[in-house]
């Protein structure tokens, strides 16, 4: 007799819970994203799609002066629509899209760049903006570039794993983060700011990842399609397309390591110390470095054109680097106070392990990556909190 009833129940609340369910499937969706970006004819060499910028690198001269770019289809979350910007042409300069969601609650406004391909391969750390989100506010570092016409384009290539850091809610202030700029000029090697790499404890609340190395690296940071607190290996992007052959990588920096290298267990608890394999010691150290791959191998390999994390230091993809291996990575000389005041001077030169294609490389059909971290195995999420890396005034010297 009960299970007669609990049939009847059943039977009853199926076509409740049916309905129900197709009621939530065809809510209106809340999102107003630019996902991607098509142009009509085939010039992007690379495209950068932040959570609202986005920065499209095109082949020199594809559009002459870039006002009268037309036909450009956005591809926008599920039944969000443009309501500003879709009828200005003129990308010369940076143009705003603004995009409303299908339930029409929200709006969001993309900065959108379009610009010729020129890499920059001088690095000084002079320009830095705010980001900032409900737990807090981060700096994010930038290059500024002028155009034969004088106009300036503001390209953010520097990435780091701030935006992942700032889910912890342990960042109120950009000096709370891994990744910052120098809070006095006195502590720049010239000009007004460098940035600092900090190796930040975690703990629990980073679900299995208890470290938060700094670091900075040409490439972008997203958390698209993945969980961000668990998969952040797949969340840093090595990489840009590059026509040149890099030479040497030439830096200053200081560092102060920050002790044994700990691991953890979920809970964030010490468990033990690592040991490096490749040197046998199990201090902390500093990671300069700079990656050139061929990233149609790597997209033939992994689906995407970039490294990441699990891949930056060992792909078949790569073709070349520049290391920073002496006993420097693991400290620079400090004062009677233990600090290390003064920056020192490296030139790094590539080695590389495969030929390079002229006529692949016009095409840029190679990219670069340059990555400084506090903490050399930061990625694995090994490292010692405290270790603290300085960079200033870096250059990629080029044949």
């Amino acid at each position: 007799m009960k299970k007669t009833i609990v049939r009847i129940i059943f039977a009853l609340a199926m076509p409740l819970m049916v309905f129900t369910s197709c009621i939530k499937d065809e809510l209106p969706n809340t999102e107003a994203d630019i996902l991607d970006i098509i142009l009509d004819k085939d010039v992007i060499i690379s495209k950068k799609i932040e959570n609202e910028r986005i920065t499209v690198f095109i082949s020199p001269g594809a559009y002459g002066d870039r006002k009268n770019i037309r036909n450009i289809s956005y591809v926008l979350s599920e039944g969000a629509t443009i309501i500003r910007g879709n009828d200005s042409y003129d990308y010369s300069i940076s143009h705003e899209i603004e995009v409303m969601s299908e339930d029409g609650n929200w709006k969001k406004t993309h900065e959108v760049r379009i610009l010729e391909m020129a890499f920059p391969t001088e690095y000084y750390f002079e320009n830095w903006s705010e980001n900032r989100s409900s737990t807090g506010v981060y700096d994010e570092c930038f290059e500024r570039l002028m155009d034969d016409e004088g106009n300036e384009s503001d390209l953010y290539i520097w990435a780091s794993g701030n935006m992942g850091y700032r889910i912890t809610g342990k960042g109120q202030n950009p000096d709370d983060y891994p990744t910052y700029k120098t809070l006095s000029q006195d502590d720049a090697n010239n000009g007004a700011y460098a940035t600092i790499l900090e190796t930040r404890y975690v703990g629990k609340i980073g679900q299995g990842s208890p470290l938060a190395a700094g670091n900075m690296f040409i490439g972008e940071f997203s958390g698209k399609g993945i969980n961000i607190m668990k998969e952040q290996m797949k969340a840093t992007r090595f990489g840009m397309p590059f026509n040149k052959i890099p030479k040497t990588l030439k830096a200053w920096f200081k560092y102060k390591s920050g002790g044994v290298i700990n691991e953890y267990n979920a809970d964030g608890d010490i468990v033990g110390t690592y040991t490096d394999p490749a040197n046998g010691s199990n201090q902390d150290y500093a990671a300069i470095y700079a990656i050139m791959f061929d990233n149609v191998k790597a997209k033939d390999l992994y689906g995407k054109n970039y490294l990441d994390g699990s891949t930056i230091l060992s792909s078949p993809a790569e073709v070349g680097r520049a290391i920073l291996t002496d006993n420097d990575k693991y400290g620079t000389p400090t004062n009677e106070h233990g600090y290390p005041n003064e920056y020192i001077y490296k030139e790094l030169p590539f080695t590389f392990s495969k030929a390079i294609d002229p006529d692949r490389l016009a095409k840029y059909e190679y990219s670069i990556a340059i990555v400084f971290s506090s903490s050399y195995y930061g990625a694995e999420f090994k490292g010692a909190p405290g270790s603290k890396l300085w960079v200033d005034d870096v250059v990629l010297e080029c044949e």
